[in-house]
């Protein structure tokens, strides 16, 4: 559990330990990619760590299936463009396959 320190001018600050999941992949990004800064990785790390989370990818579905199903073409767009710009296009692609598979098309 996290413990309070400090009495600075913004309120106490917090230090806390990484979740092992976090730990366990910087550190094996670390052995895996020698050329590469720990910065970067951790770049990388705040850039797609969310995707960490159990059930990331079929949050993004979900959301996904409902700009289809209530034909809200635009929303779908801007939520791809999203995804695209912040985890990738082989992630869009997936999550788009996985729609075409279970026939989720526009209602129109």
């Amino acid at each position: 559990m996290a413990r309070a320190k400090g009495s600075g001018l913004m309120g106490p600050s917090r230090s806390m330990r990484l979740p092992l999941a976090l730990d366990r992949w910087f550190a094996e990004r670390l052995d895996r990619h020698p050329e590469r800064s720990s910065s970067e990785l951790l770049v990388a790390l705040v850039h797609g760590g969310l995707r960490l989370r159990e059930g990331y990818m079929a949050i993004h579905r979900r959301e996904l299936e409902r700009c289809l199903s209530a034909d809200r073409a635009g929303a779908y767009e801007a939520y791809v463009r999203c995804l695209l710009d912040t985890i990738g296009p082989e992630y869009v692609r997936h999550l788009e396959s996985w729609l075409r598979a279970d026939r989720v098309v526009a209602t129109k």
